[in-house]
């Protein structure tokens, strides 16, 4: 079995790796992700440190197979940048007049999910030492500008042996 430390670091080292999170980053948010495992001394990561994509374990299942379960929460935070590099919210509007309906669309939380979902892949298909059983996301549609968040949940199972699972 695999510690589930072990589990963090090698999903995180893969989304590191990952060429296609740095291009979107660099595009989107004017830099590189920062990567980060568990919280760590000065406080967890914010808006100094995005983007960012924060791996922490979350409490423990209380599932009938809860030895063989262990769940990651994955955050993803960005300032979404404009083309001057100024941090903004992209809203598409559609003007309401006395005939004609308005339309407001968030656009700074779309550009965080859409990476959500670029890192999502990534940890589904990476070997990070336990078998992926569930991805779950939470969506977040309130903005909270300028820092943009995303999460989802990795629940990973770690039977003592295939032939444990099967059965």
């Amino acid at each position: 079995m695999t510690a589930h430390r072990q589990i963090m670091n090698n999903a995180a080292t893969a989304i590191a790796e990952s060429e296609a999170v740095r291009e979107f980053c660099v595009e989107h948010f004017g830099r590189g992700l920062a990567v980060h495992v568990g919280a760590y001394a000065a406080a967890v990561p914010g808006e100094r440190d995005a983007p960012f994509c924060w791996l922490s374990p979350r409490e423990e299942n209380e599932a009938t197979k809860e030895d063989d379960l262990f769940t990651v929460r994955i955050v993803i935070g960005g300032l979404v940048k404009g083309e001057g590099g100024e941090k903004v919210i992209t809203n598409v509007v559609t003007e309401r007049t006395d005939t004609a309906n308005g339309l407001t669309l968030n656009g700074g939380n779309a550009i965080v999910e859409e990476l959500r979902d670029i890192i999502l892949v990534i940890v589904r298909n990476c070997n990070a030492g336990a078998i992926v059983n569930r991805i779950r996301r939470e969506e977040n549609d309130i903005s909270h500008f300028p820092l943009e968040w995303a999460t989802f949940y990795v629940e990973y199972l770690e039977p003592d042996s295939l032939s444990d699972y099967l059965n």
